[in-house]
Parts: C-alpha cells; structure tokens; sequence
C-alpha cells in the first residue's frame, strides 16, 4: 500500500508539474496561436483607436466651427445693440431738442388760402421751419395745400424766433 499511495503522490505530483510546465513553457503551437490571437486584438484595437481619433478630430472640427459662428452671432448682436443704443439716444435727443421748436402763430395775408401765410416759427433752421409748417398744414386739415417755396425769412431774431413766408399751392 505504501508502494501504491507513493504511485499517486507521484502521478500528482508528476500532474501538477505538467500544469506549471504549460503554464511557464508553452507549447511552440499554442505559443503561435497565442500571439496571432493577442496581434490580431492589439491589430482591432489600434483600428478602433484610428476611428475614435478621426471621429474626435471632426467633434474638434466642429465645435471650432460652432463656437466661430456664435462668436460671429455675439458681435453682430453686440453692434447691433451698439447701434439699436445710439438710435434711441439720438432719438432721444432729438425729440428733446425738437420740442424746444414751436409754431407760435399763423396769420394770412391775402384774401385766400392760398395767397399767402406767415408762421411764427421758433426753429435754428429754415428746414425745421418748413417741417414744423407741413404739420401745422397736415393736423389742420389743410394737406391738400402743398407748400410751392418757402418765401425768403421774414424776420428773425437772437431767440431763435423765424417768421417763415410760406406760398401754398391748392392741389
């Protein structure tokens, strides 16, 4: 029985040096196939990698094209508002400064309508003057009569005050 038991601790022991011997030494077979299997994986990998590079390049790509297109959006927005701030400023101004000048009085001379009127104008310009006529004409119901020249300035005197000769045309 000791001769048998020797057997088998032997025959183990002859198995499990087998086993590290596969394990330390391969065979040359399933070394090749080994490493054909392990240059085939690292072979996909690399190709993944190539694919998931071009992809991240063309993300990159991209996004460097977004962000170029919203930066051109901000600054056209940006003046934009710039110039949105400035109209309203002189707007602003403008009605403020336009409010200073006033259409005191009208009075004709003449038998008609249309021989002649003189307006009492508080303007820095013969231009505004003319302005400030056309409305007087247009919120009295007179738009049919259109201003034929702006007579040579009556009068006008260190405040401003322009006394305005106006010839209108019956239309």
């Amino acid at each position: 029985m000791s001769g048998n038991k020797k057997t088998q601790y032997s025959k183990k022991r002859d198995k499990n040096t087998a086993q590290i011997d596969a394990i330390l030494f391969p065979m040359p077979h399933c070394s090749d196939t080994i490493e054909k299997n392990s240059h085939f994986q690292l072979d996909s990998l690399k190709k993944e990698e190539q694919k998931l590079l071009v992809q991240k390049r063309q993300l990159l790509d991209t996004i460097d094209e977004l962000q170029s297109r919203f930066d051109d959006i901000s600054d056209k927005k940006s003046r934009l508002l710039v110039e949105m701030e400035r109209n309203l400023i002189s707007k602003h101004q403008n009605d403020e400064s336009r409010s200073r000048y006033m259409l005191f009085s009208v009075f004709t001379w003449g038998t008609s309508w249309t021989d002649g009127l003189v307006f009492t104008v508080m303007a820095e310009t013969e231009v505004w003057a003319e302005e400030l006529v056309r409305e007087w004409l247009c919120s009295n119901g007179r738009e049919n009569h259109k201003i034929d020249k702006v007579m040579a300035l009556v009068s006008r005197d260190t405040r401003g005050i322009i006394n305005v000769g106006a010839k209108l045309l019956d239309v």
